[in-house]
């Protein structure tokens, strides 16, 4: 579970966050044999992607598009994958390759390049995660795009009441709330370490019994129309 520092109006917890319940919880299958139980191991297939000196004569006299040579090696639980160039004559491993992230706009047109920047998690720091204001929910799904719904949780009884009267003005409302990170509460959330910047929502829900949901909505997209193009006028 993952710490937040969650401040609203003044007031601030630390409270928790993880995933959603699975609706159906996964059975977990076992296949037994007279040999003992079955399990999976990842193995080489030995098929070369792009096999030298490929023709329909080699292929009758043998099989060059097979390595058996590696076929059927155990792959190890901590093996890394490689880059290789296609263009070299012979493959070999690229180490000097750079990370880049590709920005487009909203019609699908590449914008600008930029290394990659690597982040950390901003969301358990001495300056608590801040609600900044309230929009519409109606207007937050029609605007935003979500990637992921984690679940805020109370750690104690006092958490359990600052989150349900949470939750119960944001459903009475029919509203979500922005959240901003940092001291001025103006920067994205970083859920991870070398994790993705996302927007932050809170969304909220009271059944008649008491009980609450709060979900945490993380956006990384905004819904935009493109821009017209404009009409060629004949001269």
């Amino acid at each position: 579970m993952i710490n937040l520092h969650l401040e609203v109006d003044g007031k601030s917890a630390r409270v928790g966050l993880h995933g959603l319940p699975a609706e159906r919880p996964k059975t977990k299958a076992t296949t037994l044999t007279d040999s003992g139980v079955l399990s999976a191991r990842r193995l080489i297939s030995g098929v070369q992607k792009s096999p030298p000196n490929l023709s329909y004569d080699a292929l009758v006299a043998g099989d060059p598009e097979l390595d058996l040579a590696l076929a059927g090696m155990l792959i190890e639980g901590d093996a890394t994958p490689a880059y290789f160039d296609p263009s070299e004559p012979k493959p070999k491993p690229i180490g000097d390759f750079a990370n880049v992230d590709i920005v487009f706009d909203a019609s699908g047109v590449e914008k600008t390049r930029r290394a990659h920047l690597v982040r950390r998690s901003n969301l358990n720091e001495l300056h608590p995660v801040k609600m900044t204001k309230r929009m519409p929910l109606l207007e937050a799904l029609m605007s935003f795009t979500f990637r992921q719904s984690l679940q805020v949780a109370h750690v104690d009884g006092l958490t359990f009441e600052f989150l349900r009267d949470l939750a119960r003005s944001l459903s009475d409302r029919q509203e979500v709330a922005l959240l901003g990170a940092g001291p001025k509460a103006n920067q994205p959330l970083v859920i991870r370490e070398h994790g993705s910047a996302y927007r932050g929502f809170l969304h909220g829900e009271v059944t008649d019994d008491g009980k609450y949901r709060l979900l945490l909505l993380l956006s990384d997209q905004e819904l935009k129309h493109p821009e017209p193009k404009a009409e060629k006028t004949d001269a």
